[in-house]
């Protein structure tokens, strides 16, 4: 009867563990990659967002095919890096020439 009493208990715990969690230490490096971007321009910071939240779609998509963790900084961090470096080098120059002429998009 005891043993029975002890099953029943832990399972509002494994419901728990069930969801999907970010740590605190992965907003940091998503807010600091923000911030930086945040010091270019908005372009820069909307390129930045667009990377992250593809990164952690792409995250929560191996999740539900592996079914196991993972870490949830690498493939966001790495898209928003990518796409921060892409606009700096080519999509912004090309907004300033396009500005700078009187079109707007």
């Amino acid at each position: 009867n005891n043993n029975n009493n002890n099953n029943t208990a832990p399972q509002p715990q494994q419901e728990e563990k069930r969801g999907v969690k970010l740590g605190l230490g992965d907003f940091v490096f998503y807010s600091v990659l923000m911030g930086r971007a945040a010091l270019l321009d908005m372009v820069t910071v909307f390129t930045c967002f667009t990377g992250i939240i593809t990164g952690l779609f792409l995250t929560l998509l191996l999740l539900a095919v592996f079914r196991k963790a993972l870490p949830a900084l690498p493939i966001s961090i790495a898209l928003g890096i990518f796409f921060f470096i892409l606009t700096k080098i080519l999509l912004m120059p090309y907004v300033y020439v396009v500005g700078s002429s009187g079109v707007f998009v």
